[in-house]
């Protein structure tokens, strides 16, 4: 079996460390877009309180703030193994307050209606959030294998 020329390997070793920095640049810019669209759809939902509601809906890389509940986490990756791409990043809502949002997300049994936002704002957003890091990862492969 024939050797593939030594800049070549180099190119290709390089690929794993230039995709993880394209997904993580890509999932930072998308989580901070879905933030700001849950923020307008509650905005728009709730007129009183929706103050501090927007407040508190972000994104983090580790723990979830104390109090918050997690929308989703986005995983980079197939986290299999020593999957060497996978990064993992929050959406979250409610920091501070977290079991007062969750009321008006889910409802009560007692009477208080759900009405959903949270939820219903990131599954508009999923499929364009997980394209934009498929989209930069396969246009960092592409660029660096371009150059010489």
């Amino acid at each position: 079996m024939a050797q593939l020329n030594p800049r070549i390997m180099a190119k290709l070793k390089r690929i794993p460390d230039v995709a993880v920095e394209a997904a993580r640049q890509a999932m930072e810019e998308g989580a901070e877009e879905v933030c700001e669209y849950i923020r307008n759809m509650v905005r728009s939902t709730f007129t009183q309180r929706s103050g501090d509601m927007v407040q508190s809906i972000g994104w983090t890389w580790g723990e979830l703030p104390p109090g918050t509940f997690m929308i989703d986490e986005i995983r980079s990756g197939k986290n299999k193994g020593d999957q060497y791409a996978t990064l993992r990043i929050r959406i979250y809502a409610g920091a501070g307050d977290g079991f007062y949002f969750r009321f008006h997300e889910f409802g009560t049994k007692d009477g208080v209606p759900a009405r959903p936002t949270f939820y219903p704002a990131w599954k508009a957003k999923r499929a364009e959030f997980r394209k934009l890091i498929r989209d930069r990862v396969r246009a960092a492969i592409r660029e660096e294998l371009r150059r010489g």
